[in-house]
C-alpha cells in the first residue's frame, strides 16, 4: 500500500505540474517570463506542453476546467503573475505562460522586461495597425516608416512568423522600405536586410488609416483626409482643361471611381504625388485613365 501511494505521488510529480496536464520538453524558466513578453491582443502558440491545463485562476491552485493541446494558437487577453488568461470554447481561463512558444525570448534576449511575441515578433506592443488596413501602397519602395507601436520589433528571414528571427530593432527607427509582400516589409539593418511586419510601422499614411479615415471600395468616403480640400464651390471647368496634367494632394489615398460621384464604386486608387492626365471635366470630378481602365475622381483633391 505504501509502495502505490509513493508510486501515484511521483505520476502526480510528473502529470499534474503547474498548468499542464502532459509534459513534453522543458517549460521556459519562471526567472525569463515578463509581462512584455504577452502584451494584451497578441497571438500566442502552446509549446512544450502536449495538453496544457487551463485554470479558473493565475495559479495552479486554481481548478482545471479544461486544456488545450500543443500547437493551439491563442490570444492573450490579460497576462498576471506568470500567468496568461486567454478564451478557450469553454469559456475564459488562464494558462502557465512558460509553456507557450519561446520563440520570443530567443528572438531578442535583450534584458529583463524584454521579450518578443507572435503575430509579428513585437516586445510590449501596443494597439499595431490592423491587418485588415494594411495596403502595399501605404509603403512604397524607398518610402520612409518608423517603428511604432512595439518597443522591439523582430526582423525575420521572411515575411512571415514562420521565418527565423535574426535581429530586432527598437521603437523610433527608421527604416527605408525595399519591398511590401504579404503584409511584411523589408528592409536594411545592421545585421543584414529582413522582413519586419507593416503592422508595427508608422507613417503618415498609416496615421491616416488609424484615424478611421481609409475609404474601401463601394463607400461614399472620396479620399482619405489630408489637409484641406479644395471647397467644390471653387471647382470649375477651365482650372482642369482637356490633356492638362494635375497632382494628386490634400489626399494620401485618392479613390477612384466608375462615375462621378460618390455613389458610383471605387475600383482602385492613386497615391499622394501621382500624376494624372485629365479627360473630361464634370461637376468638380475628373474622368483619367489608369492600369485598372479609366475611371472618375474627385478634382478637390487635385493640387490647387
Amino acid at each position: 500500500m505504501k509502495l502505490s501511494r509513493l508510486l501515484l505521488s511521483l505520476l502526480a510529480l510528473l502529470v499534474f505540474i503547474p498548468g499542464v496536464l502532459v509534459f513534453a520538453t522543458r517549460p521556459t524558466p519562471v526567472d525569463q517570463i515578463h509581462a512584455g513578453m504577452f502584451p494584451v491582443g497578441s497571438e500566442q502558440r502552446i509549446e512544450y506542453a502536449s495538453a496544457l491545463n487551463v485554470r479558473r485562476g493565475p495559479h495552479y491552485r486554481y481548478a482545471a476546467f479544461t486544456h488545450l493541446v500543443r500547437g493551439t494558437v491563442v490570444t492573450v487577453l490579460e497576462y498576471r503573475d506568470k500567468w496568461v488568461r486567454v478564451n478557450t470554447p469553454h469559456g475564459e481561463g488562464w494558462i502557465y505562460a512558460g509553456y507557450l512558444s519561446r520563440e520570443m525570448a530567443a528572438a531578442a534576449p535583450l534584458s529583463p522586461g524584454t521579450g518578443t511575441t507572435g503575430g509579428g515578433g513585437a516586445v510590449a506592443a501596443g494597439n499595431r495597425t490592423p491587418q485588415h488596413l494594411l495596403r502595399a501602397d501605404m509603403f512604397p519602395v524607398n518610402s520612409t516608416a518608423t517603428v511604432d507601436f512595439a518597443s522591439h520589433v523582430n526582423i525575420r528571414r521572411g515575411p512571415g512568423n514562420s521565418y527565423g528571427a535574426f535581429t530586432h530593432l527598437a521603437r523610433g527607427t527608421s527604416v527605408t522600405v525595399l519591398e511590401f509582400s504579404r503584409l511584411w516589409v523589408r528592409v536594411n539593418t545592421p545585421s543584414g536586410d529582413g522582413w519586419i511586419f507593416s503592422g508595427f510601422l508608422s507613417n503618415d499614411a498609416v496615421t491616416t488609416a488609424r484615424t478611421g479615415n481609409v475609404s474601401t471600395p463601394g463607400t461614399g468616403t472620396p479620399a482619405t483626409g489630408l489637409g484641406t480640400r479644395t471647397p467644390h464651390a471653387q471647382l470649375r471647368a477651365e482650372n482642369f482643361p482637356t490633356n492638362s496634367t494635375q497632382i494628386v494632394d490634400y489626399a494620401f489615398f485618392l479613390n477612384v471611381r466608375r462615375g462621378a460621384g460618390t455613389s458610383h464604386a471605387a475600383f482602385t486608387h492613386l497615391s499622394r504625388g501621382t500624376e494624372v492626365t485629365v479627360l473630361e471635366f464634370r461637376g468638380g470630378w475628373v474622368r483619367i485613365n489608369t492600369a485598372q481602365g479609366y475611371g472618375w475622381i474627385y478634382a478637390a483633391y487635385l493640387r490647387r
